[in-house]
């Protein structure tokens, strides 16, 4: 059984990430029951659902979807923060973006649902999609249930997590910020440009403070208990996000002992009774991990993707020749 966690909202260059989830679920029977899971009613998430909803019926249409929206106390964003960057993903659709703008649009919000629990027998599941969206509203809405994935997972049961989808899988959990002790660490919400509206997924890494937070201040780094389903702490979107300060400072100041963040149109697979990890798709993922010395940053792509070479290191040569002229007249006089 495998986790897919991937850095980004549904894109159509992880084909092959797709094709390995359902190859996992199979054996559950033909015609095994997988939840896809989204944040808000069908109104607000009903087309993100059904993209997901793709990735099974495409490719399996015998197995039964069970569509579960996210109502329940938690999962709404909070009405002062309805201007975030985290809103919900879009398809990436690799087209040029026609109008970039600031990240600040208005995210849906809904009436939640005192009475919402989940559907019995989620630890009976053949696997389990879950979108992307807010983190908190994610834990919010499947912590009760934390027991139940559990089982679900270690029964075999392969996971695919878009984003928050797959950053809520964490024993510890980001839930956004962009300081560290007094410190920005990370793109502020308010002022930073998002260079590809159009393709750009939900930014769910670098929400403003929210519910359950472990800041104290606005914008402080927030960290949560996650589902305790893998041990890493990942955080989604580093390459459009500029993720890699908040995760070196994070680790550096001890507040996790590791974690990787994974490139939009990337997925990290972790094995789950190995442990084993397997990058797939477009991008990169970057390891953290804290040491006597300080912090150990590592690279890793995918092995079937090239990658483009890098430039030729710049040479400079104007200040050495100044330097030689200086030292030819120096010595011309004796010097």
């Amino acid at each position: 059984m495998s986790f897919f966690l991937v850095g980004g909202g549904y894109d159509e260059v992880l084909d092959d990430v797709y094709d390995a989830f359902i190859e996992e679920a199979r054996p559950f029977g033909p015609s095994a029951r997988i939840a896809v899971v989204v944040s808000g009613p069908p109104e607000v998430s009903g087309a993100r659902a059904d993209q997901l909803f793709q990735i099974v019926s495409s490719r399996w249409p015998e197995a039964e979807i069970l569509p579960i929206h996210l109502t329940g106390p938690g999962t709404c964003p909070p009405a002062e923060h309805s201007e975030t960057d985290d809103a919900p993903e879009p398809t990436r659709s690799h087209k040029p973006a026609q109008s970039p703008g600031p990240l600040t649009s208005p995210e849906p919000r809904w009436t939640e649902d005192p009475g919402f629990t989940l559907p019995e027998g989620l630890d009976q599941l053949a696997g389990i999609i879950v979108g992307g969206g807010r983190v908190p509203g994610y834990l919010a809405g499947l912590g009760p249930a934390a027991d139940q994935l559990s089982r679900l997972v270690r029964g075999g049961a392969p996971w695919l997590g878009f984003s928050a989808g797959a950053m809520v899988t964490a024993v510890t959990a980001i839930q956004g910020g962009w300081r560290l002790q007094d410190r920005q660490i990370a793109p502020r919400p308010d002022t930073a440009q998002q260079p590809d509206t159009a393709q750009r997924p939900d930014t769910a890494q670098l929400p403003h403070t929210a519910q359950q937070s472990t800041a104290k201040t606005p914008g402080e780094l927030s960290l949560a208990e996650g589902l305790g389903l893998v041990s890493v702490t990942s955080l989604a979107h580093n390459d459009t996000g500029s993720g890699d300060g908040l995760l070196l400072s994070a680790v550096e100041a001890g507040l996790l002992g590791s974690a990787v963040a994974i490139d939009e149109g990337t997925c990290l697979r972790v094995h789950h009774s190995s442990g084993r990890t397997q990058v797939l798709g477009s991008g990169l993922v970057r390891w953290f991990r804290r040491t006597p010395d300080g912090v150990l940053v590592r690279s890793e792509r995918s092995p079937h993707k090239e990658v483009p070479p890098a430039p030729p290191a710049p040479r400079f040569e104007g200040l050495a020749r100044v330097a030689a002229a200086t030292r030819a007249a120096r010595a011309e006089r004796g010097e």
